[in-house]
């Protein structure tokens, strides 16, 4: 066999919660041996006298488990995947209203000012004076503020506008005072309070309060990138650790208590789909597929198109193996030993070496492999030959490094599983990690959304037409925070001070009229450079 030269990671890395069992596979010795020649169809393959009555064993559907290869699935992936935005967006601000539309803005400015206006009027105290309505500039500015803060931290957001010289961030709160940025954080709203349904109701959601902003993420997500052949469905976890019954717990995670989003990403860490768990409702029955249910319904757009998908062991099941099938989708994973409907007999861990493994194949066309690595790993894929295997490098504690056998299918999936893991790595890069006592700013917070995927659209375009490289960090900080709230401002300001002076933006810099010396220093702080 050739040697590929492939770092396999140990299945602690690459398979999330494996589930041991006693009972376990073959000796790779006899792997081989009971391969189905290329051109033999595994529908047309009777029964051996050498196979076992455990691996005949009919399912519910009449379906059984050999000890032979099946045909693998090689169809041409031809979608055009990549970028997929209007030809006009070529500039990083553009891009980003591409993501997060301008009529989502005029809707965050019109909640937000029905929302200071509700509470205005059932304030006890008559005589505070109203607030002043927001604008659609103060939004934008406040957006790319807090862009910027994921970028340059600080332990609190008041920290920015400190008058201690070391903290004080003269770019930041030169665009907006504290007082305002703070107004604004409290009163941030994105649908009417008035008319949100009762507990109970059969309209009630749990996710109204930011409905809004998931139904425009999910819709400019998918038609601002085309998907390309392989995908990964994983779940992703936002920190949260106040009260709200969606907060789930998962101990073996990172991120151990918050929100639980289910993710389907490209393998250029793009989120194209993502769906919000709300839990299990209250005196309502336990979701027995849940995983079957949810990677059917993230992997709907991608019927018919022979997209690889990939997922663990907490949605891999043989059932839904055969529906994406049907659905023309090539599907792969890892899968726990007790599921339903896989092979039973087997041999155990304790008499399997590591590289060794055992492989079935079912009359509907899915495999099955068991590979001993540190422990057992079991897998099921609806387009993979199981019995076909490779050489892989695998690295030891010492730094030495083995080279040993392992299933195509494995590799495949230890390859392509790590793409929504790679959206979560980037998004932590400059996410804001602030606290609130209300439950969905933690959802809410754009700087767990749009940033990374405009970065990622833009990397994607800037290489297409040639641009300069730009890294995430620049990205960020000099495109879309300065044209955010900084190049409308400039533009405010070159409007007023010519049309009073008759002059230009930079004249005006070294003129010494009244109204000038009043807006020096702002001028001073928004010429671009």
């Amino acid at each position: 066999m050739n040697i590929i030269d492939t770092e396999i990671p140990s299945d602690s890395e690459s398979v999330d919660g494996l589930v041991e069992s006693e009972n376990e596979n073959v000796e790779s010795d006899n792997l081989m041996d009971n391969t189905t020649p290329p051109d033999t169809n595994i529908d047309e393959v009777t029964d051996s006298d050498s196979d076992s009555e455990g691996d005949r064993l009919l399912d519910k559907n009449g379906d059984s488990w050999r000890r032979r290869g099946c045909l693998e699935t090689k169809v041409p992936f031809t979608k055009i995947s990549g970028p997929n935005i209007p030809d006009l967006a070529k500039t990083p601000l553009d891009i980003f209203f591409c993501l997060l539309p301008t009529e989502f803005v005029d809707l965050l400015v019109h909640q937000t000012n029905l929302y200071v206006n509700q509470k205005d009027n059932s304030s006890k105290k008559t005589k505070k004076a109203k607030s002043e309505p927001v604008t659609r500039e103060e939004i934008l500015t406040f957006l790319g503020i807090n862009i910027l803060m994921g970028v340059k931290k600080l332990p609190s957001y008041r920290d920015y506008w400190s008058l201690n010289y070391q903290l004080r961030d003269t770019y930041i709160s030169s665009a907006m005072s504290v007082n305002r940025f703070g107004f604004l954080l409290t009163h941030l709203h994105l649908n009417d309070n008035s008319k949100e349904p009762k507990r109970g109701h059969a309209a009630y959601d749990k996710l109204y309060k930011i409905r809004p902003l998931v139904e425009i993420l999910s819709k400019t997500f998918q038609d601002c990138w085309q998907p390309s052949e392989n995908q990964s469905v994983d779940e992703s976890m936002v920190k949260f650790k106040g009260r709200s019954s969606m907060k789930q717990y998962l101990p073996n995670k990172p991120i151990k208590r918050g929100y639980k989003i289910w993710v389907r990403s490209d393998q250029s860490a793009f989120v194209c789909q993502f769906q919000i768990y709300t839990g299990k409702e209250k005196n309502s029955k336990k979701e027995d597929n849940l995983g079957n249910r949810v990677v059917t319904d993230l992997t709907r757009t991608l019927v018919g198109n022979y997209h690889r998908v990939y997922f663990d062991n907490f949605f891999t099941g043989k059932e839904l193996m055969i529906s994406l099938k049907k659905d023309k989708i090539l599907a792969c994973g890892t899968v726990r030993s007790n599921r339903k409907g896989l092979p039973k007999d087997y041999q155990p861990d304790n008499k399997m070496k590591t590289g060794d493994s055992e492989f079935r194949s079912s009359s509907s066309g899915i495999g099955w492999v068991k590979w001993k690595d540190n422990r057992a790993v079991y897998a099921l894929s609806n387009f993979h030959d199981p019995s076909k295997v490779s050489d892989v490098n695998r690295k030891n504690k010492d730094g030495s490094i083995n080279v040993i056998s392992c299933p195509n299918m494995i590799k495949d999936y230890n390859q392509h599983m790590g793409y929504v893991d790679k959206s979560d790595m980037l998004k932590s890069l400059y996410e804001i990690d602030r606290k609130s006592k209300k439950w969905w700013h933690r959802i809410l917070d754009i700087g767990h959304h749009l940033p990374n995927r405009a970065e990622n659209l833009f990397l994607k375009i800037s290489r297409v037409i040639k641009c300069r490289f730009l890294t995430t960090c620049d990205f960020l900080q000099d495109h879309i925070c300065q044209k955010l709230y900084l190049i409308k401002a400039v533009e405010d300001v070159h409007f007023v001070a010519a049309k009073k002076t008759k002059t230009n933006i930079m004249d005006l810099l070294y003129m010494r009229c009244a109204f000038v010396s009043q807006l020096r220093e702002k001028l001073l702080l928004f010429v671009p450079h």
